[in-house]
């Protein structure tokens, strides 16, 4: 079993651009204690919205540091089914944001996040600002 913090792109977002803003502390502790914890759909939000070769090459020495959580074929699956239940009760959550807490919670570990959409998902989630 993995032990660690899944960041959601929000997070690792505030930290990359302002280090000293909400989540610099708690993911800096992290980072220390070899607890940060990353998942391809993170890393595909973050490198969509990198801005040139310098982000780029930043997210690059991020990814060959920090681990990455595998996600297995019936997190897919999870995840979709986790989406149609929302769905059936009004609530719409992106595909990300629900593969990102399917992937966190069969890893057994708590997701840090801002993102609102997390309130409706089955995951703990550390959200230093509340």
């Amino acid at each position: 079993m993995t032990s660690g913090i899944l960041f959601d792109t929000c997070a690792w977002i505030d930290f990359l651009r302002f280090p000293d803003g909400m989540l610099g502390d708690l993911m800096v502790k992290a980072i220390e204690d070899d607890k940060a914890l990353l998942c391809g759909v993170v890393v595909t939000e973050l490198l969509q919205g990198a801005k040139g070769k310098k982000e780029n090459r930043q997210l690059d020495l991020l990814f060959s540091t920090i681990e990455s959580l595998p996600c297995e074929e019936n997190a897919w699956h999870e995840a979709g089914l986790l989406l149609q239940d929302l769905k059936r009760k009004g609530i719409t959550v992106p595909l990300t944001d629900a593969l990102i807490a399917v992937i966190a919670r069969l890893h057994h570990v708590d997701v840090v996040t801002l993102d609102k959409h997390f309130r409706h998902l089955p995951v703990t989630v550390i959200n230093p600002c509340v």
